[in-house]
């Protein structure tokens, strides 16, 4: 996803590698014209969820992470690209990383992203979600991955990541209708709140 504020452009996600991030880059400046990424939001740490985030540190983006990430970005992103230099190690340009604790706003005025860390999630202890509350959407990774096919029943065995977010969405009072997850189903559904509770065995609700 990528959001056009006023100064610049914000990312949602820099996954996989090199050659991915640079496509989503490209992508982003072809649909949101004359404006530099500012920033990318990074859910969690896993590699393909921040493998490509050297490429966009080298287009000038700033990281925005849990703060458990930072200590480990710094870490990484440090090491010298000697054998075979990335964009980063050609740019030579300097890591800039601003961290999330429970909450974070980001706006322009105008658009809104709300970003929350998911509390006693199953996954990883620095997922973060982010929230768009004008348009009641939902970006996250790894708590809800849809199933293949939509009108899917409820498992025999519940996903304790699928419960933990919904835990979370009560928690937080988020008027979600759409969730847009990292990992897409591949027949490029709209995924709408209704799913995740048929999934956690609420559907109805």
């Amino acid at each position: 996803m990528a959001v056009d504020f006023k100064d610049g452009i914000v990312v949602i996600e820099g996954p996989q590698s090199e050659a991915r991030a640079s496509a989503i880059i490209a992508e982003a400046k072809r649909v949101i014209p004359n404006k530099p990424i500012k920033y990318v939001v990074n859910t969690h740490a896993h590699f393909d969820h921040a493998g490509g985030l050297r490429t966009f540190v080298a287009e000038g983006a700033t990281i925005v992470t849990h703060e458990i990430n930072k200590p480990y970005y710094e870490r990484i992103f440090a090491v010298p690209h000697t054998l075979g230099p990335d964009k980063l190690a050609q740019s030579k340009a300097k890591l800039s990383i601003e961290t999330v604790t429970d909450k974070k706003v980001m706006t322009d005025g105008n658009h809104v992203i709300e970003l929350y860390h998911l509390q006693s999630n199953f996954h990883n202890d620095g997922l973060i979600v982010a929230y768009l509350p004008k348009e009641k959407v939902l970006v996250e990774a790894d708590s809800f991955n849809p199933a293949a096919l939509p009108n899917a029943p409820t498992p025999a065995v519940m996903n304790l990541n699928n419960l933990n977010l919904v835990d979370n969405l009560n928690r937080l009072k988020l008027d979600v209708q759409t969730i847009i997850p990292i990992h897409y189903p591949a027949d490029a559904r709209r995924v709408m709140t209704a799913e995740l509770m048929t999934a956690v065995g609420k559907g109805g609700n």
